[in-house]
C-alpha cells in the first residue's frame, strides 16, 4: 500500500538517489574496458555490468525494479525477449544501445584517428643518396567502433520477431480458446455518516457483477481486528456472493496460530485470500513493504506465491459456456499484492504457468499508479500470462495486462469486468525465464563476454602471431619491464679520447 505521501515521497526520493548513484559508478566502472585489448571485450563489458548490477540491486532494493534504470515502457520490439531473459535482457540491450551510441558519437565527434607510420632517423645518414620521406598518415576509426556497427546492426535485427510474433489479445469466443469474464471491485468513496460498512459497501458491489468468473478488490480492502472477524467476513462473502471466486483484502493483526517468527508481538499483516462458493480456497500474503510507511506496522511473509487450480463449470442458465466442449475447464491462479510485484523473480519458483495472476494494489498518486501497473504487466509477461490489476487509489490504474493487452480500462473508482480470452489448451509449461531464474540470463550475458573474447583473441593470435592478442600484450608488458630492470641495474659507460661523441 503506497497511501502514505509524504512518507513514500520521502523514501522513494532517497533510493531513487541511491540508484542515480549506482548508474553514475556503473559508467565509471566502464573506465576498466580501456585496458581490454580485445575490440569486442571493450564493447561487450558495459552491458554485462549494467545488466548483472541492477539485477544485484533489484534483489537487494526493498522496492526492487520500481526505482532502478530499467525501461518498462518504449520497448514494444523486444517485449519477446522478457519470456526469455527478464529484466536481464532488457537491462542488456539497454546497456548495448548506449554502448553503439557512445562509440559512434564519439567517432564521428573526434573524426578518424591518424596513424602515423615510424618516422625515420633524426639525423639523416650521410652515406646514403635517398632523400628523407616525407611522414604519412593513415586515417582510420578505431577498430570498436566498427564492432560497435556490428553490434547495432545485431540490435536492430533481434527486433525483427516483434513483426512476427503475435501481440494482439486472444479473441474469447473461439475454439481454442476460454472465454473468462474477470473483474474490478471498486466502490465509489462513501459519504460521511452513510453507516455503511467497508464490507456491506463490497459485497453489494459484488452482486452487481455476479456474471463475472472472477472479482478483486483493492489492497486493504477490509479491517479485521481478529480473527473472528475475519471468519465472519469469509462467510458473509462466502453466502451473499453467488456465483464469481472473489478476492478479499484485509489487513489484520498477525494470529500466533500462523506461525510467523519473524513476526514482531502486535504487528500486522496485509493479505488476500480466495473465496468461492464453498469457502476458502487460497491465502496469500505480501511480501516486499514500502519502506518506513508498511515496513515499521506491517510483517512481511516469507512465502513464496503458490499455484492454485480452479474449475469452471457451466451453470444452469448457461450450460453451454464456451464455443465448444469440453464444458468443464481449469484454470490456474497466484496473486501478489501491489509492491510484490517490483521483485524481479517473485513467480519463478512456481512449477507451471499460472492462467491469470491477480495484483491488488492501493497508491496515492496516478504516476505511481502507473508506474506499478508496468511493474505487474513485465511480470506477467516475463511469466507468459496475465494479470488483473485493481488500485484502490483515488486516481488508481485498473485493467488487465499480458497477451497483448497494454492499456488499463480505467483510472479511478468504478468496478468493471472484462471478458477476455485465455488459449485452450493452456500451455501450463513455464517460460524460460521461470525456468531457469536469475542464473540462466547471467550466464548468458557474461558467456556472451567471454566467448566473443576468447574467439577473436585467438583470431588476433593466430593472424599476428604471439605478438598478438592477448599473448602479445603479456609479452610487450614483459619486455618492457625487462627494459627497466636493464636501465636500472646497468653501470653508466665511460667517455674516453675519440670515444666521445662528435655532437652533444
Amino acid at each position: 500500500m503506497l497511501s502514505s505521501t509524504s512518507l513514500s515521497i520521502i523514501s522513494l526520493w532517497i533510493l531513487s538517489s541511491l540508484s542515480s548513484t549506482v548508474a553514475f559508478s556503473i559508467v565509471l566502472l566502464d573506465r576498466f574496458s580501456l585496458c581490454l585489448n580485445i575490440p569486442w571485450a571493450k564493447i561487450a563489458f558495459f552491458p554485462a555490468i549494467w545488466a548483472s548490477s541492477w539485477q544485484l540491486i533489484s534483489h537487494a532494493s526493498p522496492v526492487g525494479h520500481l526505482v532502478t534504470w530499467s525501461p518498462v515502457t518504449g520497448i514494444a520490439s523486444y517485449e519477446w525477449v522478457r519470456p526469455l531473459f527478464g529484466a536481464w535482457g532488457i537491462n542488456w540491450l539497454v546497456g548495448a544501445y548506449a554502448i553503439v551510441v557512445a562509440e559512434l558519437v564519439g567517432a564521428w565527434f573526434i573524426g578518424p584517428v591518424e596513424d602515423f607510420e615510424p618516422p625515420g632517423p633524426l639525423i639523416p645518414s650521410v652515406v646514403s643518396d635517398a632523400d628523407p620521406q616525407p611522414l604519412t598518415s593513415k586515417p582510420a576509426f578505431p577498430k570498436t567502433t566498427y564492432h560497435s556497427l556490428l553490434l547495432g546492426t545485431a540490435l536492430l535485427g533481434l527486433t525483427l520477431p516483434s513483426f512476427f510474433l503475435p501481440t494482439v489479445p486472444t479473441f474469447p469466443w473461439s475454439v481454442s480458446s476460454t472465454p473468462l469474464p474477470i473483474g474490478c471491485v471498486l466502490p465509489h468513496p462513501s459519504q460521511p455518516d452513510d453507516g455503511i460498512t467497508p464490507l456491506d459497501r463490497f459485497i453489494v458491489e459484488s452482486r452487481q457483477h455476479n456474471g463475472a468468473r472472477l472479482l478483486l478488490w483493492p489492497e486493504g480492502a477490509l479491517r479485521f481486528e481478529n480473527t473472528a472477524q475475519r471468519e465472519s467476513a469469509i462467510n458473509r462473502v462466502k453466502d451473499e456472493i453467488k456465483g464469481p471466486i472473489v478476492g478479499v483484502t484485509f489487513t489484520e493483526p498477525v494470529p500466533p496460530s500462523a506461525g510467523w517468527t519473524h513476526s514482531r508481538d502486535g504487528a500486522w499483516r496485509n493479505g488476500l485470500v480466495l473465496v468461492g462458493p464453498n469457502g476458502l480456497i487460497a491465502e496469500f500474503y505480501k511480501r516486499n513493504l514500502v519502506p518506513i510507511a508498511e515496513s515499521f506496522s506491517l510483517t512481511e511473509s516469507k512465502e513464496k506465491p503458490e499455484l492454485y487450480e480452479i474449475e469452471l463449470h457451466g451453470s444452469k442458465s448457461h450450460k453451454k459456456w464456451t464455443p465448444a466442449p469440453p464444458y468443464d475447464r481449469t484454470i490456474s491462479l497466484t496473486a501478489a499484492i501491489c509492491l510484490d510485484f517490483s521483485s524481479p523473480s517473485i513467480f519463478t519458483s512456481l512449477k507451471s504457468r499460472p492462467t491469470v495472476i491477480l495484483a491488488p494494489a492501493r497508491t496515492w498518486h496516478r504516476d505511481v499508479s502507473i508506474a506499478m501497473w508496468e511493474q505487474a504487466r513485465a511480470r506477467a509477461e516475463e511469466a507468459g500470462s496475465m494479470v488483473l490489476f485493481c488500485d484502490g487509489g483515488a486516481e488508481g490504474a485498473s485493467g488487465v495486462a499480458g497477451h497483448g493487452i497494454r492499456e488499463p480500462v480505467q483510472f479511478g473508482s468504478g468496478s468493471w469486468t472484462r471478458t477476455v480470452g485465455v488459449a485452450w489448451p493452456f500451455n501450463q509449461n513455464r517460460t524460460l525465464h521461470m525456468w531457469g531464474g536469475d542464473a540462466l540470463p547471467f550466464g548468458f550475458v557474461w558467456l556472451l563476454l567471454g566467448a566473443g573474447w576468447a574467439t577473436q583473441a585467438l583470431i588476433l593470435r593466430r593472424t599476428l602471431g604471439e605478438s598478438g592478442g592477448v599473448t602479445g600484450s603479456f609479452l610487450r608488458l614483459r619486455e618492457l619491464v625487462d627494459k627497466i630492470k636493464g636501465i636500472i641495474r646497468r653501470p653508466a659507460p665511460s667517455v674516453e679520447g675519440e670515444q666521445r661523441p662528435l655532437l652533444l
